[in-house]
């Protein structure tokens, strides 16, 4: 896959997505290839600015499960107490 596919993906991913972190990532992706093909950052630059945006996914993946799992349990607690009082 060339870098134009892959932008395009990135593109795609940015255009379809409701989910403003999906949008911040893929734009910030975007601006830092653009930056790369024009010469104005390094390829190790790239390379670590890219992986700092995985790094910030995988972040903002975990606290969105984070946030699923506490209304959960909070959930799951209002059922035990509910039960308790039968």
């Amino acid at each position: 896959m060339s870098v134009e596919q892959h932008q395009h993906a990135l593109l795609e991913s940015y255009n379809g997505s409701l989910d403003p972190k999906v949008q911040e990532s893929a734009h910030t992706a975007n601006q830092y290839t653009e930056m790369f093909k024009a010469g104005e950052i390094n390829k190790e630059e790239y390379i670590q600015m890219m992986e700092d945006i995985i790094r910030v996914n995988n972040i903002n993946r975990s606290m969105d499960n984070m946030q699923v799992m506490e209304h959960m349990n909070v959930a799951i607690n209002g059922l035990i107490n509910l039960a308790s009082l039968v």
